[in-house]
């Protein structure tokens, strides 16, 4: 039955319900089901809407949660999908792009190798030569969940490698015009690298394993740690634990002290960007203007390029 599904290169919403329930009730749980699911993209990559989510949803589930502990992508895993993907050298294809972006979505850490990988796959479908028009609001969205994925490099933190993105992703704005949500996310995204340096960095997979093994250990006397913990009584525990948040919050204090400046390293790379095909567009000018309104310490270098843009 599965074979009818997308013969003629489109997966409906009325053939996702079918696949939940006669197909894949249980999503996908074995090799075998994951080799389907994948032919079926290959054989149809266009849908409607509820076939690429499911297709993004029931893939990424099996990834994550292939070994415990849950929510990590490792290298040999990425190392077998990326093979998958670009099988006979094909490039990837809008779903299966869309599925590698739920995958750091929704995971608690994977490798940077498919971060990057993801990047490239991005710069492919974006920047080519024969586009008929510019970054439209569905690609600008791609962009936006890929940079502020959880399990991606920076988590919330915008790394210069994503930022890279952005402006290179920008001179093709320029080229061939840009959705309106595309300079708003490109001046939000930018800002964010040059004022954030500092985020949540997940626990790698290593230490996760030992501490699911340990959580899931029945012999462990969790009962004896815990009177141990707790031997000096409730008010000593209290007091070490204000002690720690005081300590956090101080350390949160300087990081955010040194996020609110724009570093001479920074303005060097920000000034090399900006205008680099020899024109502002639009979109720099926006992000000039909003620099400037956040009245952050900038050094000269920067400065300089604001005061010559206005």
């Amino acid at each position: 039955m599965l074979v009818s599904v997308g013969a003629d290169g489109h997966v409906s919403a009325e053939d996702v319900i079918f696949l939940r329930r006669n197909v894949f009730p249980d999503g996908v749980v074995s090799r075998g089901e994951l080799d389907a699911i994948f032919t079926l993209a290959e054989r149809a990559p266009q849908g409607d809407p509820e076939w690429l989510h499911f297709f993004e949803e029931i893939v990424s589930d099996f990834y994550l949660r292939e070994e415990e502990p849950h929510g990590y992508l490792t290298n040999e895993e990425f190392d077998t999908l990326r093979a998958r993907i670009t099988r006979d050298g094909e490039k990837v294809s809008e779903i299966e792009l869309r599925m590698l972006i739920k995958l750091i979505e929704s995971a608690t850490s994977t490798p940077p190798q498919l971060h990057e990988f993801i990047a490239d796959a991005l710069r492919g479908m974006i920047i080519r030569d024969d586009r008929s028009s510019g970054i439209d609001e569905h690609e600008t969205e791609l962009v936006r969940r890929f940079i502020f994925a959880t399990g991606g490099a920076g988590n919330l933190a915008v790394t210069r490698t994503e930022a890279e993105l952005l402006f290179d992703l920008n001179d093709a704005a320029a080229q061939f015009g840009a959705h309106p949500s595309w300079t708003d996310f490109f001046v939000k995204g930018v800002t964010n690298h040059l004022m954030a340096h500092f985020g949540y960095h997940a626990p790698t997979h290593e230490d996760a394993r030992k501490t699911h093994k340990f959580m899931t250990d029945h012999s462990t006397n969790a009962g004896g740690f815990l009177k141990r913990m707790l031997s000096g009584g409730l008010s000593g525990f209290k007091k070490e634990e204000d002690s720690l948040m005081a300590r956090r919050n101080e350390a949160r204090e300087r990081d955010a002290a040194v996020a609110e400046t724009v570093t001479p390293l920074e303005a060097e790379w920000l000034a090399d960007r900006i205008g680099r095909n020899g024109d502002l567009h639009e979109s720099e000018r926006a992000l000039i203007e909003h620099i400037r309104d956040l009245g952050a310490e900038l050094p000269p270098a920067l400065k300089t390029i604001i005061d010559r843009a206005a």
